[in-house]
């Protein structure tokens, strides 16, 4: 196997036409599961995950089969989402909601404008579901632009029509960061383009005779545990977390991966991710409670994620205004971004709360 990088992620996009959902889910769960095994098997490349997005059926039908697709996706080691739902939909339907949440089915929400009052809905659809279960709200997030987005990253993945085509994502923040010290930005960008060349060129080879299409490959950085996104950030930048400069560090490596993305076949964000539950060194920073889900929000301007998966004390009103200010961004920036955030009750900044598949998560003041 392939030890500098592996893929996070390959995620079928699809639209089905209806029919039979656990057939069609099957028929699709098995293709990757066959894809997974000739990339990892003839590319030696390591596959962290499958997912699959699939459009089409209504979310009564979800509802309705979510414990046999909770089973179906365990039996492969498949993640499955619904894709995106328009946010009054999704307030209307919040007891069908949580069915999916309780069985681990993804989806997003998209925010109509950038207004209070839809932010404050969308702040209670977050409240809501840490209510029932911190975990809950990390299945979901809210597209800030409120347009669909094709990329291999949940939980704001989306078919936008598409017919069972992959796409593809890394994990190689340390790869990058050992890049960075041998070669600085030039070895960055060399270690981007030669990992992304093999990834896609062993993928399309993967695909060949499946009946699938390749959809592109997303180079955002993606943290997983001790593969930090930050270190490699704080790295180039030269300075902690959220010190001055930090910004620019960020800048420097969506640069390199803008660079990379015009290069290969690209779809999605191709940007620094920061989602705190998932990148120790972050929950590190969080805990020495120097940074606050606003600086989180603001770095959005830089790069994609800041506010992503991070653990706030519960506030309608407070998570509303992180929305809109995540939303100003995007608009500023001119592209999609996302919030997912977990609006605890009768916590501090600095206590712990449990996320499933995430473990102790610190909670970042506002």
């Amino acid at each position: 196997m392939n030890g500098n990088y592996k893929v996070r992620a390959l995620t079928m996009l699809d639209t089905a036409g209806g029919g039979d959902l656990l057939g069609a889910l099957e028929d699709r769960i098995a293709l990757l599961s066959e894809l997974r095994d000739r990339v990892s098997l003839n590319a030696g490349l390591e596959v962290e995950t499958v997912r699959l997005v699939l459009e089409g059926f209504p979310l009564a039908e979800w509802v309705g089969m979510a414990e046999k697709v909770s089973e179906l996706a365990e039996d492969y080691g498949a993640l499955i989402s619904i894709g995106p739902l328009n946010l009054e939909e999704a307030l209307g339907s919040y007891d069908m909601l949580l069915k999916l949440l309780e069985h681990g089915i993804f989806f997003n929400v998209l925010l109509p404008r950038p207004e209070w009052d839809y932010a404050r809905q969308a702040s209670r659809l977050f409240h809501l579901a840490a209510e029932a279960d911190p975990s809950y709200a990390t299945l979901f997030g809210v597209n800030v632009a409120g347009t669909p987005l094709r990329t291999a990253y949940y939980p704001l993945a989306s078919a936008a029509g598409a017919r069972r085509s992959v796409a593809v994502s890394l994990t190689y923040p340390n790869y990058l960061a050992e890049a960075y010290r041998r070669g600085g930005l030039e070895g960055l960008k060399d270690a981007v383009l030669g990992a992304a060349r093999h990834v896609e060129a062993s993928v399309i080879s993967a695909l060949e005779g499946s009946g699938l299409e390749y959809a592109g490959i997303d180079l955002s950085v993606a943290p997983w545990m001790r593969e930090s996104s930050l270190a490699l950030v704080e790295l180039v930048a030269g300075v902690r977390m959220p010190e001055p400069g930090f910004l620019l560090g960020v800048r420097l490596v969506n640069n390199v991966l803008d660079t990379a993305a015009r290069t290969v076949k690209s779809l999605g964000f191709n940007e620094v991710q920061l989602p705190v539950a998932e990148d120790l060194k972050l929950k590190a920073r969080v805990s020495e409670l120097d940074t606050t889900a606003r600086d989180l929000a603001r770095f959005t301007c830089a790069c994609l994620a800041g506010l992503d998966l991070a653990v706030v004390p519960a506030n309608i009103d407070a998570v509303a205004g992180l929305i809109l200010d995540t939303a100003a961004c995007s608009m500023t920036k001119g592209r999609v971004l996302g919030v997912r955030i977990v609006p605890v009750e009768d916590v501090e900044p600095g206590d712990k709360v449990w996320l499933d598949k995430f473990g102790e998560t610190p909670v970042i003041p506002i």
